[in-house]
C-alpha cells in the first residue's frame, strides 16, 4: 500500500510504515522526527522505530483505524463525543508544550481512531508562543457537530493556555455530554 502527501511518500510494509520525504523536503523531515521523538511518551503519535536522515525515511508504527472524518459519519454521537473530547485534550497538551501541528481546523487525514487515538503528519509542525490546536479544534468540532462555544471562554483560554480556562472551555462545549 502506498500513499502520496506533498512532502512524501508512504509505505506500508505489514504493521510499519516507512516514510520517504523528497529531497527537497529535508527539514520537514527533520521536523517529523523532532516532533514524533518528543511526543513518543505520550502515547498519541506513531511509534518510531528508526530513521535515516540520507535517504530521508523514517520508519513508524502503521496505525490501522478510521480516520476521524469516517468515525464521525459511521459510530453513535456519545462515542463521537468521547473521541472528540479527548482529541481537544491531546490539543491542549500541544498548546502547553507551546507546539503548532497545524491542520487542526481539517484534521480528516491527520487523526486515525483505532484502540487508541494518534496524531500524525509534524512535518509542519513548529514552536510557538501562542500555538492554536485547541481553538483550530473547535473550528472542526462546530463543522462536524452541532455543538459549539461562546467566544468569550476561547478569548479566555486563547489569553493563558491556563488548565483552568481549558476546563472551563471543555466543560462548556460539551456541557449535554460531561463525563
Amino acid at each position: 500500500m502506498k500513499f502520496r502527501g506533498r512532502h512524501s511518500e508512504v509505505y506500508v510494509e505489514g504493521c510499519k510504515a516507512v516514510k520517504v520525504f523528497k529531497p527537497q523536503f529535508k527539514y520537514n523531515f527533520w521536523k517529523e522526527v523532532r516532533y514524533l521523538t518528543i511526543l513518543q511518551r505520550r502515547g498519541f503519535v506513531p511509534k518510531i522505530y528508526r530513521y535515516n536522515p540520507r535517504d530521508l525515511t523514517v520508519e513508524m508504527e502503521f496505525v490501522n483505524g478510521l480516520k476521524i472524518r469516517e468515525f464521525v459519519k459511521e459510530r453513535d454521537f456519545d462515542e463521537v463525543v468521547d473521541v472528540l473530547k479527548a482529541c481537544m485534550d491531546i490539543c491542549f497538551y500541544l498548546d502547553r508544550m507551546r507546539v503548532q501541528k497545524d491542520e487542526m481546523n481539517r484534521p480528516d487525514r491527520h487523526i486515525i481512531v483505532s484502540d487508541r487515538i494518534v496524531f500524525i503528519d509534524f512535518e509542519r509542525a513548529c514552536e510557538s508562543p501562542k500555538p492554536s490546536n485547541v481553538t483550530q479544534f473547535l473550528e472542526y468540532i462546530r463543522k462536524v457537530t452541532d455543538l459549539s462555544v461562546e467566544r468569550e471562554f476561547i478569548y479566555r483560554y486563547k489569553r493563558s493556555f491556563m488548565i483552568r480556562d481549558y476546563n472551563i472551555l471543555r466543560a462548556m462545549l460539551f456541557k449535554p455530554y460531561i463525563s
